[in-house]
């Protein structure tokens, strides 16, 4: 049965033997789906993984600590000795205002720590980060709160972010503005969501969060992934827009930027539509 459909009791056990590896996105989603059974009180003790075949990639997720998250599964023994995170950040719970900010700025470090980036590409990592956690706070209305996780990937020349929550959702979350209460479908509400001034909370926030993520991963040449619902959008330097066979509850967003490319937010603010209040002002 998929992880994310479980709606009763249940002894998971996860086989990751033909794996050889497993993204940040994906690390952040199958925790997240544990800890959503564990909450409602369906796992039943018992439950196992089977690792890796590969000793490298069983190496990888103990250092992303994986079987850690997973404890209420299993928790294999480490056969080597631990260093302080480089480039990469374990999968981190956030569930308060308090505790995204430290989230945003903690996967924002692992950028730094392994790419050439300078102080505006920091910031604007950092500004983006921060807007993405805040989202899955104020908008996923999701009792676990969210699940991050970053890994460097210096072959590939590629940074990735996975942001993951099992709330209500994107469409559900923008109906709450009476202007978007007629979306119709997941890839809409997608597609609305990263279209600049739009949110479902016109007095808290002004909406620019995904937008300007978005566009700043298009000017890099990397890519943000957005699922939610049966939705899938993917903006940057590669967009598409489609519907899934599957619908998921809550958000995926995954953010891919390159890291041979610089990120520039400067001309991005520039370029962003004023608001009604900025143009009630000139």
């Amino acid at each position: 049965m998929p992880l994310l459909e479980v709606d009763g009791p249940v002894r998971v056990r996860l086989d990751l033997s033909r794996a050889v590896f497993l993204g940040p996105t994906t690390i952040a989603l199958l925790e997240a789906g544990v800890r959503r059974i564990e909450e409602a009180g369906h796992l039943l003790p018992g439950g196992s993984i089977v690792l890796p075949k590969n000793p490298l990639t069983e190496r990888y997720l103990h250092r992303m600590d994986f079987f850690r998250g997973m404890a209420t599964v299993a928790d294999p023994p480490e056969d080597f000795e631990r260093h302080s995170p480089v480039g990469f950040r374990p999968c981190q719970q956030f569930e308060t205002e308090e505790q995204f900010p430290g989230v945003a700025k903690a996967l924002t470090d692992a950028l730094v720590e392994r790419c050439k980036v300078d102080e505006v590409a920091e910031a604007a990592t950092l500004i983006c980060l921060n807007e993405l956690t805040e989202n899955v706070i104020h908008h996923a209305n999701s009792d676990l709160g969210g699940f991050a996780a970053c890994q460097t990937a210096l072959k590939k020349k590629r940074f990735e972010v996975g942001i993951v929550d099992l709330g209500v959702g994107i469409r559900q979350s923008l109906s709450k503005n009476p202007r978007y209460a007629d979306i119709e479908n997941d890839v809409d509400a997608i597609a609305t969501a990263l279209e600049p001034r739009v949110t479902a909370t016109p007095h808290r926030n002004s909406g620019i969060g995904l937008s300007i993520t978005k566009l700043l991963l298009r000017e890099n040449d990397g890519q943000l992934i957005v699922r939610s619902g049966t939705g899938l959008v993917v903006g940057g330097d590669k967009e598409r827009a489609e519907a899934m066979p599957l619908k998921l509850p809550g958000t995926i967003v995954a953010m891919r930027a390159r890291t041979d490319q610089p990120l520039d937010i400067g001309k991005i603010y520039e370029a962003l539509p004023l608001d009604d209040d900025d143009e009630d002002d000139d």
